[in-house]
């Protein structure tokens, strides 16, 4: 289970607090955009999360469960620990034929070319309370075109915000209501990795 917020940054926040003084996690990951059908008539697309976890192994999460408070519920259904490159979708693709995701591969690939999101990620993680962890990472985004890695946009920069327990039950609501109270001065809308980037593409498309 977990509860996440992501709020922008500037580039010199990135630079000063992350990237010069950061020894912590460090690592890339790209994100694939699964687009979205015709007038959003569905959530698969905020509730498939895919990409190589940094840069060549495979990882699939699906949300189970998004409750009214906006605790998540996200399973991880592919782990693939072979090796793998970003211009090699046959063989992604192939991992996702296994695995019977054909509705991911139909969305995934129903429109060219394929959008990535190369994050930068600097995160660290503290724990708190009886068997959760709230992690605060740095977010250096770009929006590439899988076809000739040409880039989308700007760079972006966030940090996000996460409480999480590695079971199914929910969060501690007064672990919440705390966190919302340290981070009152900003707006917090609470959602899932494909959601934010799914938004944040649209953002820089139709800018």
């Amino acid at each position: 289970m977990e509860y996440r917020f992501f709020y922008s940054i500037n580039e010199d926040i990135m630079n000063t607090k992350w990237k010069t003084r950061f020894d912590g996690e460090h690592r890339t990951d790209i994100y694939f955009i699964i687009p979205a059908i015709i007038n959003n008539s569905d959530d698969f697309h905020l509730e498939y999360g895919l990409k190589l976890r940094n840069k060549k192994t495979l990882e699939l999460k699906i949300r189970k469960t998004r409750f009214s408070n906006g605790q998540e519920n996200w399973l991880k259904t592919i782990h693939s620990n072979k090796k793998l490159h970003i211009d090699d979708m046959i063989s992604i693709l192939n991992i996702l034929k296994l695995s019977n995701e054909n509705q991911l591969i139909e969305r995934l690939t129903s429109s060219q070319p394929i959008i990535l999101c190369y994050a930068t990620k600097f995160r660290e993680q503290t724990r708190i309370g009886d068997n959760h962890k709230q992690e605060l990472t740095g977010l250096h985004l770009k929006f590439i075109r899988s076809n000739d890695q040409s880039q989308i946009g700007c760079d972006l920069f966030f940090e996000t915000v996460c409480i999480e327990r590695p079971d199914s039950k929910l969060i501690d609501e007064k672990i919440i209501e705390k966190l919302s109270q340290q981070y009152r001065t900003i707006s917090i809308n609470s959602m899932g990795y494909p959601e934010f980037l799914y938004r944040q593409y649209q953002q820089t498309i139709n800018k």
